[in-house]
């Protein structure tokens, strides 16, 4: 009966599957309209019947020193913000995250002008008059979220945070650029960016970066490090309520995989606890507003890493 329902599901699955996991946005569009039209022809045929150490110390001082946040650059900026969309979006950060990503004049009022720029040794502060609509990761077909325990992930519902870093991080340039996001008088405002070098792993041990750009990128590499069976959660096809938990080979694997991220990786920073020594990493991959979610958990045993397991729990 198991061996039944697991057939079906990759069946399922298959079906649904495009290339490397690229969004067709139009299709969802065009499902909508077919199934309004549906609706209104089935109610017309009835009418005549009747849902741990901070990394950011430094920097934050700096900013701190510079008084970037003062009351009257607020002050100004909350004034516009007031104009553009209602305050009820700042309930959480990932809605407040995809309104500043995706509405350019929103973004613009919740930035704090002059913005410090830092890059290496420079800073420069940008005015109002000088920035430029940045998109982040919002044109992408999915983004990622690093954690080194599978709890911390909860963090990304948490309604009471203050400070958050967003990230790009780039594999092989070994650079990170990330922006300085603070909620002040209860709206989120980005309040720096900052490119540096990308810490590396010490030791004989394989660092995870190192690992995963060379997995995202090499097809005999990424065979190799699968932890063999490697488990499989997902929705059951039959009920959506239930979860199903069974094994890929080889090829389900290569079928059913994420969008592999080769050059660049995206981060948020919540809080959650990122080590260089973990023997564990969790890659969350997100949809930007699609329900997209697939889950991918790594552990490094006698120094090398592997892919253990594998969640697609996707809407």
């Amino acid at each position: 009966m198991r061996d039944k329902k697991e057939n079906s599901l990759l069946f399922d699955r298959e079906k649904k599957k495009t290339a490397n996991f690229a969004f067709d946005f139009s299709e969802v569009q065009m499902k909508k309209i077919v199934f309004g039209c549906c609706l209104l022809i089935f109610i017309a045929s009835c009418g005549g019947n009747g849902k741990k150490v901070d990394p950011f110390e430094k920097l934050t001082e700096q900013l701190d020193s510079m008084n970037v946040g003062s009351d009257s650059v607020l002050q100004d900026t909350m004034v516009l913000v007031e104009e553009v969309i209602p305050v009820t979006v700042d309930e959480s950060f990932a809605d407040f995250f995809y309104n500043f990503a995706s509405d350019e004049k929103f973004q613009r009022s919740r930035i704090l002008f002059p913005m410090p720029y830092y890059e290496g040794k420079e800073v420069k502060r940008i005015s109002r008059e000088a920035w430029k609509f940045d998109p982040l990761f919002s044109r992408q077909d999915a983004y990622t979220i690093l954690f080194d325990k599978a709890e911390e992930m909860e963090m990304e519902k948490d309604t009471s945070l203050h400070s958050v870093q967003v990230e790009w991080i780039y594999l092989k340039e070994k650079r990170v650029k990330r922006y300085y996001f603070e909620r002040k008088k209860d709206a989120w405002f980005l309040e720096a960016i900052n490119w540096e070098k990308l810490a590396h792993g010490e030791g004989n041990d394989e660092d995870f970066l190192t690992f995963y750009e060379h997995f995202a990128s090499d097809s005999i590499f990424q065979r190799e490090r699968l932890h063999y069976p490697l488990l499989f959660v997902t929705a059951d096809p039959e009920d959506e309520f239930q979860i199903l938990e069974t094994t890929l080979d080889i090829g389900q694997w290569f079928a059913f995989r994420p969008p592999m991220m080769k050059e660049k990786l995206t981060n948020v920073r919540y809080g959650q606890t990122e080590t260089l020594t973990s023997d564990t990493k969790v890659v969350e991959f997100k949809g930007f507003g699609n329900g997209f979610s697939n889950v991918m958990y790594f552990e490094r045993r006698h120094g090398i890493w592997k892919l253990m397991k594998f969640e697609d729990l996707s809407d």
